[in-house]
């Protein structure tokens, strides 16, 4: 059920270091939409082993965030991060011989529970790094000022920086208590429930679109969700 001790190192390193790089894409670099959920989560994927269930999170993710949009100064959930992580947990815990007869769905489910309260913590670190960063325009502007050689694109390489090396603390971080955590979940979950969990995944699509519904001040959101949940729970 669990890793093996050079397994769950190598493989939260792995996604750390490589998937820190993907998550530049969201602000410091690029922008080319690598750090999009459907995206990332593959890639997670991929660097654990297994980028089908890294595709499946990564749908259902993509749907579940559609209506956070980083307007102003709202910082959203690093959607990012929580979906390098859920893909590379989820492919890595798939390929254990002790859950080779789980369904791909139900694993998608219980890593997503698993994963998706660290959405507070994303939003700390993203904040963090800005205002270290805002700290780096004051000190460029003071150096310019006193007429100090200062290089903006070394402020700007800086910069990058701070986003790679807190991206990569808070995936090695969040991979690492999610490597232990989910396979606890599995086995505290009752045999019951199992065959409602393939289904209850496709909850979170529903979520994000009532979300989105209720963001165009449509009023039928909630009557969306409900629909929706009832008819996965009975068929």
């Amino acid at each position: 059920m669990w890793l093996d001790f050079s397994s769950f190192i190598w493989l939260t390193a792995k996604v750390s270091l490589v998937g820190a790089l993907c998550a530049l894409d969201r602000t410091a670099a690029f922008q080319i939409m690598f750090s999009r959920p459907l995206i990332a989560a593959t890639l997670g994927g991929v660097l654990a082993g297994n980028w089908e269930i890294g595709l499946l999170i990564g749908a259902s993710l993509e749907l579940y965030f559609l209506s956070e949009i980083p307007v102003g100064t709202n910082i959203p959930t690093d959607d990012t991060l929580l979906a390098l992580v859920a893909g590379g947990v989820a492919a890595a815990l798939s390929g254990l011989s002790s859950n080779a007869m789980l369904d791909a769905k139900s694993l998608a489910l219980v890593v997503l529970l698993a994963v998706l309260p660290w959405a507070v913590f994303t939003r700390k670190v993203d904040s963090w790094v800005r205002v270290r960063n805002a700290r780096l325009i004051d000190e460029m502007e003071t150096r310019l000022l006193a007429c100090e050689n200062a290089s903006a694109i070394n402020f700007h390489l800086h910069g990058i920086l701070n986003f790679y090396g807190a991206a990569a603390v808070a995936l090695g971080l969040m991979m690492a208590i999610s490597l232990l955590l989910v396979p606890l979940l599995l086995l505290l979950l009752p045999a019951w429930a199992w065959p409602l969990t393939d289904r209850m995944l496709l909850l979170f699509p529903a979520a994000g679109i009532a979300s989105l519904l209720y963001n165009m001040n449509q009023k039928r959101q909630l009557a969306v969700f409900a629909g929706v949940s009832m008819l996965l729970l009975v068929f």
